[in-house]
């Protein structure tokens, strides 16, 4: 896996400071941004679903490979030098359910 993109709401302020967050870490993997639901993303993935993607984060491997919400996030995690244990650890079977809960909770109230 050489890449990620990931399609984030662009129209969301805590999405667009997790974005510059996620920006400023060092990685392993770079991380790409495209606003979801834009013609750019739409051109470029038109195997989503736009509206989906504006409800949860997605996130795009290069393999083709494609990650929802919690799955996203850990993803996006496991891209990261200093986060990449924690990906793992969160991505357990023992932490995944509580994760999921997390990122859902986020997702619903973050406007």
């Amino acid at each position: 896996m050489n890449s990620l993109t990931v399609l984030y709401d662009s129209s969301c302020s805590v999405c667009c400071r997790a974005r510059r967050w996620l920006e400023h870490q060092p990685q392993y993997v770079p991380l790409k941004f495209v606003g979801a639901a834009t013609p750019h993303a739409e051109k470029r993935f038109p195997e989503l679903d736009s509206a989906e993607t504006l409800k949860q984060l997605t996130v795009v491997a290069d393999d083709g490979g494609v990650y929802l919400g919690a799955k996203a996030w850990l993803m996006c995690l496991w891209a990261l030098r200093q986060y990449r244990g924690w990906s793992l650890t969160l991505g357990s079977e023992a932490m995944l359910p509580s994760a999921q809960r997390f990122v859902e909770w986020v997702s619903r109230n973050r406007k």
